[in-house]
C-alpha cells in the first residue's frame, strides 16, 4: 500500500513539475516574443515659422532629445455609418513612471484647410476617397495640432471593438442615464437602462456611440467613452491580467489598420497592466463651440491647449510652443491661425462660446530674428493677449476690421483725434511698445 501511495505521489509530482516547466517555458516565450515598437528619430511638425538663424535651427532640441521610455499613439474609431472617424485619441505611455494620458480631439475640431467642410473627422475618408491611404493625411493633421507625429497608430472599426470586449468577457459598467436610439440604416439599436450592468461587446459599442440626449452633444459622448475606458482599465488592472490575452492580441493585430505587430500590442498590454488606475487619465482638447459657414465646429483654445499638450502628451524634452503648431483659433470676433489662415469666409461667420476644459496658460515668448526671409512670424507676447490679440513684426493687421485688435512692434503713434486708440501705457523706449496688462482669463478664445 505504501508503495502504491509513493507511486501516485511520484506521478503527481511529475505531472506538476511538467506543468510548471511548460508554464515557465510559455512565459519565457511570451516575454521573448513581445516587443516594444522601434522608434525612429521623430521630429516635431515642420515649424510654420521660418527661423532665419540657421544655427538656432540646427541646435533645436526637438531633433534629438526625446524623453526616455515614452511612446505616443493615435487611436481612431472608424464610424461605419457615416464614413467619418468620430473618435480620435492621442495618447502617451510612460514606461518608466507607468502612466498613461489620453487626449480626445473632438470630431468637429476646426482644421486649417480651405475645404468646404473643415472638420478633422472628415480627413481620413476624404483622403481614402481621393486615392490616399487615409492615415497619412490624418497623421499630418494630428501633427499640426500636437506638434509631433504619434509613434504608433491604430484604426479600430466597430466589429473589432465588439469582438475585443466579448473576448475580454464583457465589462461591468454603471450606465448613468437611459440610452435609447435606433438607426436601421446603420443596423444600430441602442437600448440601455440606467444602473450597474455587465455589458457585452454590442452593448458597449452602443454606450460609446450614443450622443443624442446629451446637453453638450459630442462632448458628452466623449466623456462617456472616457468613463467606459477608465472602467475597463480599473477592472483588468485590479484583476492583474487580461482574460484571453492571446485571443485579444490576435483580434487587434488581424482586424486593425495599424503599424503595430502582435508582439508590439502584447508589449503595450503588459505595460498598461503595470499602471495604477489613478495613473491612467483622460482629457479633452480645450475648445469652444462655433457656427461657421452654417456648420458647427469645435475651435481649439490655443493657450490652454499648449499647456495641456506639454503636461500630458509632449514626448520631447523641449516644450512645444505655438510656433510648432498649425491651429485656427479665435481672435476677437474673427479667426486667425498660428500659420497662414486658409480660407476667407471666417470673418462673416457667427460664433458662440462653449468651453469644456480651460486653464489659464501663459504662452511662451517666441524670439524673432532681426532679419528673416519667408513667411511672417507671429510673435506671442509674454502674457496672454486680450481677446486673441496678436503682435506681428510688420504693421500688417492679422485680422479684418472689427474682428479683433492688433499691435505691431513699433512705437504707437500719438492719437490725432479722440477716436484714435491710445496706448494703455507710455512706452519706455521710442521703438518698443509696452505690452498692456491683461487678465489671464482673456486668453481663452471662447
Amino acid at each position: 500500500m505504501n508503495n502504491k501511495k509513493k507511486l501516485v505521489l511520484r506521478i503527481l509530482l511529475s505531472v506538476f513539475g511538467t506543468l510548471a516547466v511548460l508554464g515557465i517555458a510559455v512565459f519565457c516565450f511570451y516575454m521573448a516574443w513581445e516587443k516594444a515598437p522601434d522608434l525612429d528619430p521623430v521630429a516635431p511638425s515642420t515649424k510654420p515659422v521660418e527661423i532665419a538663424d540657421k544655427k538656432d535651427k540646427e541646435n533645436d532640441a526637438f531633433d534629438t532629445h526625446r524623453q526616455d521610455g515614452i511612446y505616443t499613439f493615435l487611436l481612431v474609431g472608424n464610424d461605419d455609418g457615416t464614413g467619418n472617424t468620430d473618435t480620435i485619441m492621442v495618447g502617451k505611455l510612460d514606461t518608466k513612471e507607468h502612466k498613461i494620458d489620453v487626449v480626445n480631439i473632438p470630431r468637429d475640431t476646426l482644421i486649417n484647410v480651405d475645404w468646404s467642410v473643415r472638420k478633422i473627422n472628415s480627413v481620413y475618408w476624404g483622403s481614402k476617397n481621393s486615392g490616399g491611404n487615409g492615415i497619412d493625411a490624418l497623421n499630418q493633421h494630428v501633427k499640426n495640432i500636437t506638434g509631433f507625429e504619434p509613434d504608433c497608430y491604430a484604426i479600430i472599426d466597430l466589429g473589432v471593438f465588439i469582438d475585443v470586449i466579448d473576448a475580454l468577457g464583457g465589462v461591468d459598467f454603471e450606465v448613468p442615464v437611459p440610452m435609447h436610439y435606433e438607426d436601421p440604416a446603420q443596423n444600430l439599436y441602442i437600448h440601455l437602462d440606467p444602473g450597474m450592468q455587465h455589458l457585452d461587446g454590442y452593448a458597449a459599442m452602443g454606450l460609446c456611440r450614443f450622443r443624442h440626449d446629451y446637453a453638450n452633444g459630442d462632448f458628452g459622448r466623449i466623456e462617456m467613452q472616457q468613463k467606459f475606458l477608465k472602467a475597463c482599465a480599473e477592472q483588468f488592472i485590479t484583476l492583474g491580467n487580461v482574460p484571453n490575452v492571446s485571443k485579444v492580441v490576435k483580434i487587434l493585430a488581424d482586424g486593425m489598420d495599424t503599424n503595430l505587430s502582435g508582439a508590439n500590442i502584447a508589449y503595450f498590454i503588459r505595460q498598461a497592466l503595470k499602471c495604477q488606475p489613478e495613473d491612467i487619465n483622460f482629457h479633452m482638447v480645450p475648445s469652444g463651440s462655433a457656427g461657421i459657414g452654417g456648420l458647427s465646429y469645435s475651435v481649439i483654445e490655443l493657450y490652454p491647449w499648449i499647456d495641456m499638450l506639454n503636461q500630458c502628451l509632449n514626448p520631447f524634452e523641449k516644450a512645444i510652443s505655438a510656433s510648432d503648431l498649425d491651429i485656427v483659433y479665435r481672435d476677437g470676433n474673427g479667426y486667425t491661425a498660428t500659420t497662414t489662415l486658409a480660407g476667407d469666409w471666417y470673418y462673416s461667420s457667427s460664433s458662440s462660446s462653449g468651453n469644456t476644459a480651460t486653464t489659464n496658460a501663459v504662452p511662451p515668448v517666441e524670439e524673432v530674428p532681426e532679419e528673416s526671409e519667408g513667411p511672417t512670424i507671429i510673435v506671442v507676447p509674454s502674457v496672454p493677449p486680450e481677446q486673441g490679440e496678436i503682435i506681428t513684426p510688420e504693421e500688417t493687421p492679422t485680422t479684418p476690421p472689427d474682428s479683433g485688435e492688433t499691435e505691431t512692434p513699433v512705437a504707437p503713434p500719438e492719437p490725432e483725434t479722440p477716436a484714435e486708440p491710445v496706448a494703455p501705457t507710455e512706452p519706455t523706449e521710442p521703438t518698443v511698445p509696452e505690452v498692456p496688462e491683461t487678465n489671464p482669463e482673456d486668453a481663452v478664445f471662447g
